[in-house]
Protein backbone atom coordinates (compact mmCIF):
# COMPACT_ATOMS: atom_id res chain seq x y z
CA UNK A 1 0.00 0.00 0.00
CA UNK A 2 2.98 2.21 0.88
CA UNK A 3 3.93 1.91 -3.19
CA UNK A 4 0.31 3.13 -3.82
CA UNK A 5 0.36 5.87 -1.48
CA UNK A 6 3.65 7.54 -3.20
CA UNK A 7 3.01 7.04 -6.75
CA UNK A 8 -0.36 8.85 -5.79
CA UNK A 9 1.53 11.64 -4.33
CA UNK A 10 4.39 11.79 -6.91
CA UNK A 11 1.22 12.08 -9.81
CA UNK A 12 -0.71 14.53 -7.26
CA UNK A 13 2.82 16.51 -7.29
CA UNK A 14 3.78 16.51 -10.80
CA UNK A 15 0.19 17.44 -11.74
CA UNK A 16 0.47 20.46 -10.12
CA UNK A 17 4.01 21.46 -10.95
CA UNK A 18 2.86 20.89 -14.57
CA UNK A 19 -0.19 23.11 -14.03
CA UNK A 20 1.06 26.17 -11.88
CA UNK A 21 4.76 26.09 -13.89
CA UNK A 22 2.27 26.16 -17.66
CA UNK A 23 0.59 29.14 -15.95
CA UNK A 24 3.64 30.94 -14.77
CA UNK A 25 5.00 30.24 -17.94
CA UNK A 26 2.19 32.04 -19.95
CA UNK A 27 2.21 34.53 -17.36
CA UNK A 28 5.83 35.46 -17.74
CA UNK A 29 7.08 34.34 -20.78
CA UNK A 30 4.22 33.75 -23.32
CA UNK A 31 2.32 36.55 -22.93
CA UNK A 32 5.30 39.15 -22.96
CA UNK A 33 6.55 36.92 -26.14
CA UNK A 34 3.30 37.16 -28.00
CA UNK A 35 3.15 41.22 -27.44
CA UNK A 36 5.79 41.77 -29.52
CA UNK A 37 4.10 40.37 -32.61
CA UNK A 38 1.76 41.93 -34.70
CA UNK A 39 -2.39 41.29 -34.36
CA UNK A 40 -3.18 38.62 -36.78
CA UNK A 41 0.20 36.82 -35.77
CA UNK A 42 -0.41 36.76 -32.06
CA UNK A 43 -3.81 35.45 -32.40
CA UNK A 44 -2.89 32.35 -34.09
CA UNK A 45 -0.05 32.11 -32.05
CA UNK A 46 -1.82 32.06 -28.65
CA UNK A 47 -4.85 29.93 -30.46
CA UNK A 48 -1.99 27.59 -31.31
CA UNK A 49 -0.26 27.72 -27.94
CA UNK A 50 -4.09 27.24 -26.30
CA UNK A 51 -4.99 24.55 -28.06
CA UNK A 52 -2.58 22.80 -27.04
CA UNK A 53 -2.16 23.48 -23.44
CA UNK A 54 -5.96 23.19 -23.10
CA UNK A 55 -4.85 18.98 -23.11
CA UNK A 56 -2.27 19.08 -20.89
CA UNK A 57 -4.59 21.19 -18.19
CA UNK A 58 -7.52 18.68 -18.43
CA UNK A 59 -5.12 15.61 -17.59
CA UNK A 60 -3.57 17.74 -14.77
CA UNK A 61 -6.93 18.23 -13.37
CA UNK A 62 -7.95 15.10 -13.69
CA UNK A 63 -4.61 13.68 -11.91
CA UNK A 64 -5.03 16.10 -9.05
CA UNK A 65 -8.87 15.61 -8.40
CA UNK A 66 -8.24 12.01 -8.25
CA UNK A 67 -4.74 11.98 -6.35
CA UNK A 68 -6.09 14.69 -3.77
CA UNK A 69 -9.20 12.54 -2.90
CA UNK A 70 -7.69 9.15 -2.90
CA UNK A 71 -4.21 11.05 -0.21
CA UNK A 72 -6.83 12.25 1.59
CA UNK A 73 -8.82 8.85 2.30
CA UNK A 74 -5.38 7.09 2.79
CA UNK A 75 -4.22 10.07 4.97
CA UNK A 76 -7.06 9.78 7.11
CA UNK A 77 -7.34 5.75 7.29
CA UNK A 78 -3.79 5.61 7.94
CA UNK A 79 -3.61 8.37 10.71
CA UNK A 80 -5.65 6.45 13.20
CA UNK A 81 -3.13 3.67 14.23
CA UNK A 82 -0.33 6.19 14.33
CA UNK A 83 -1.65 7.66 17.23
CA UNK A 84 -3.41 5.42 19.36
CA UNK A 85 -6.59 5.94 18.12
CA UNK A 86 -6.32 9.79 17.97
CA UNK A 87 -8.80 11.46 14.53
CA UNK A 88 -6.81 14.12 12.55
CA UNK A 89 -7.25 17.96 13.84
CA UNK A 90 -10.40 18.94 12.92
CA UNK A 91 -8.46 22.07 11.11
CA UNK A 92 -7.03 19.61 8.78
CA UNK A 93 -10.48 18.61 7.65
CA UNK A 94 -11.10 22.46 7.62
CA UNK A 95 -8.32 23.81 6.06
CA UNK A 96 -8.69 20.63 3.14
CA UNK A 97 -12.34 22.02 2.51
CA UNK A 98 -10.45 25.36 1.72
CA UNK A 99 -7.73 24.03 -0.39
CA UNK A 100 -10.45 22.27 -2.13
CA UNK A 101 -12.40 25.30 -2.97
CA UNK A 102 -9.47 27.34 -3.75
CA UNK A 103 -8.93 23.77 -6.21
CA UNK A 104 -11.97 24.12 -7.79
CA UNK A 105 -11.35 27.92 -8.63
CA UNK A 106 -7.64 27.64 -10.08
CA UNK A 107 -8.92 24.57 -12.13
CA UNK A 108 -12.33 26.99 -13.71
CA UNK A 109 -9.90 29.62 -14.14
CA UNK A 110 -6.94 27.58 -16.14
CA UNK A 111 -9.49 26.08 -17.94
CA UNK A 112 -11.27 29.13 -18.45
CA UNK A 113 -7.87 30.83 -20.40
CA UNK A 114 -7.54 27.51 -22.32
CA UNK A 115 -10.72 27.25 -23.21
CA UNK A 116 -12.06 28.65 -26.51
CA UNK A 117 -15.92 28.80 -25.41
CA UNK A 118 -17.05 32.10 -25.83
CA UNK A 119 -18.69 32.47 -22.50
CA UNK A 120 -15.01 32.64 -21.09
CA UNK A 121 -13.79 35.15 -23.88
CA UNK A 122 -13.21 37.80 -21.54
CA UNK A 123 -10.95 35.64 -19.35
CA UNK A 124 -8.92 34.77 -22.32
CA UNK A 125 -9.13 38.96 -23.28
CA UNK A 126 -7.48 39.48 -20.22
CA UNK A 127 -5.39 36.91 -19.88
CA UNK A 128 -2.41 38.33 -17.62
CA UNK A 129 -4.72 40.09 -15.53
CA UNK A 130 -6.53 36.60 -14.29
CA UNK A 131 -3.28 34.34 -14.87
CA UNK A 132 -1.46 36.62 -12.14
CA UNK A 133 -5.00 35.99 -10.13
CA UNK A 134 -4.91 32.11 -10.50
CA UNK A 135 -0.63 31.89 -10.21
CA UNK A 136 -1.72 33.92 -6.26
CA UNK A 137 -4.59 31.54 -5.24
CA UNK A 138 -2.35 28.37 -6.32
CA UNK A 139 0.93 29.82 -3.69
CA UNK A 140 -1.75 30.10 -1.30
CA UNK A 141 -2.83 26.40 -1.81
CA UNK A 142 0.50 25.57 -1.32
CA UNK A 143 1.29 27.34 2.33
CA UNK A 144 -2.50 25.47 3.22
CA UNK A 145 -0.96 22.54 1.64
CA UNK A 146 2.02 22.48 3.56
CA UNK A 147 0.62 23.06 6.71
CA UNK A 148 -1.95 20.62 6.27
CA UNK A 149 1.85 18.14 5.43
CA UNK A 150 2.85 19.23 8.66
CA UNK A 151 -0.03 18.21 10.64
CA UNK A 152 0.39 14.58 9.77
CA UNK A 153 4.13 14.17 9.43
CA UNK A 154 7.33 14.37 11.18
CA UNK A 155 8.11 15.21 14.05
CA UNK A 156 5.29 17.26 15.36
CA UNK A 157 2.29 15.34 14.80
CA UNK A 158 2.26 14.72 18.29
CA UNK A 159 2.79 18.78 19.31
CA UNK A 160 -0.17 19.37 16.50
CA UNK A 161 -2.45 16.38 18.19
CA UNK A 162 -1.81 17.96 21.61
CA UNK A 163 -2.81 21.46 20.85
CA UNK A 164 -6.31 20.30 20.20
Amino acid sequence: MEVVAILLRWMHVFAGMTLVGGLLYQRLALLPAACELADPQRAEFLNGARRRWSKLVMIAVLFLLVSGLVNLFLTIKTFKPLLEDQQLPGLYLQLFLVKFVLALVIFFFASALAGRGAATQRFRDEARRWLTITLILAVILVAISNVMRSMHTGPNVKAVISNQ
